[in-house]
This record gives structure tokens, C-alpha cells and sequence, in this order.
């Protein structure tokens, strides 16, 4: 396995709550799954989902990674591969 940090920040519960915007993005692309037809609208949703998933956890990532150099509400930890 690789080595990696994995870097802990507090979060107020409230600041993770989805917003109005967020709400209705999920429930219009909820709707647009459900009326699909067959299984290859199917996958390329999938995989189009899977491909967004990943960038904003990437996005997360480099927030947290620069949140951590200046707050000293941040615990980071060194594992070896």
C-alpha cells in the first residue's frame, strides 16, 4: 500500500447540510435516472456520476490539505506504505 496522510478537521454538522440549490440539483437528476429507459442511459449516467464524485472529492481534498496549514483545529497523521 502507499504511504498517505490523512488529515482530520472539526466541522460544525450544520456547515455539511445541503443547501436549497444542492436539494434541487438532486431531485432533478434523481427524476432524470428514474425516466431512463434502458441499460446503456444507465451506465453512461453511472459513469458520468462516479466522474463527478471523484473531482469534487479531489476538490475536498486540496480544502482540507490547504485548511490544515493555517488552523490548528487540525490533526494530521503519517502512514507508510
Amino acid at each position: 500500500m502507499a504511504s498517505f496522510d490523512l488529515i482530520e478537521l472539526t466541522l460544525d454538522p450544520l456547515d455539511c447540510t445541503p443547501t436549497l440549490e444542492d436539494e434541487f440539483t438532486a431531485t432533478v437528476v434523481k427524476n432524470e435516472i428514474e425516466n431512463l429507459n434502458d441499460i446503456k442511459s444507465v451506465k453512461i449516467a453511472s459513469k458520468q456520476l462516479v466522474n463527478l464524485v471523484m473531482q469534487r472529492q479531489a476538490m475536498i481534498r486540496a480544502l482540507v490539505k490547504r485548511l490544515a496549514v493555517d488552523d490548528k483545529n487540525v490533526r494530521v497523521q503519517s502512514y507508510e506504505g
